[in-house]
């Protein structure tokens, strides 16, 4: 059904005027304005790692979202990796890891695996703790980029 939208939604994006016969999405000529600047919004899947996911993310999607489970992401980055490849895929997918704490080292190390972006949670703390929060996590982070 996923697959569907998203088609569907891709055609209205892209085509002047879009039609779609799916199983589950159907729909006659019609128009969306405006088109998104960027003409191929990247589709992103936050799901858990698993084979049957990355095939999914292979076939339909532009990267994968960890999800808070998924702690050690090593295997399952090269197993998208290699699913993407089998797929007949360019390049690599678009990786966004989910983290608790920064440590440098791991981050690192996933940058070398191929983890595009890295999300943290912020405190829930005033405006000037959260600010002053960022600055040390900038300065924590300054050897990573």
């Amino acid at each position: 059904m996923l697959r569907e939208y998203l088609e569907a939604m891709r055609a209205l994006w892209t085509q002047e005027e879009a039609c779609y016969d799916g199983e589950f999405v159907k729909f006659g000529p019609s128009w969306a304005w405006p088109k998104p600047v960027q003409p191929h919004i990247p589709v992103l899947v936050g799901a858990a790692g698993t084979e049957k996911n990355f095939k999914w993310i292979a076939r339909s999607a532009d990267g994968w979202i960890t999800t808070p489970r998924d702690v050690d992401i090593d295997e399952p980055v090269k197993l998208l990796q290699d699913i993407w490849a089998a797929a007949g895929r360019d390049g690599l997918p678009q990786i966004v890891a989910l983290d608790v704490k920064p440590v440098p080292d791991k981050l690192a190390r996933w940058a070398e695996l191929g983890v595009t972006e890295v999300l943290f949670g912020m405190p829930d703390r005033s405006a000037d703790d959260a600010a002053a929060y960022v600055e040390r996590l900038a300065a924590k982070l300054a050897c990573c980029v």
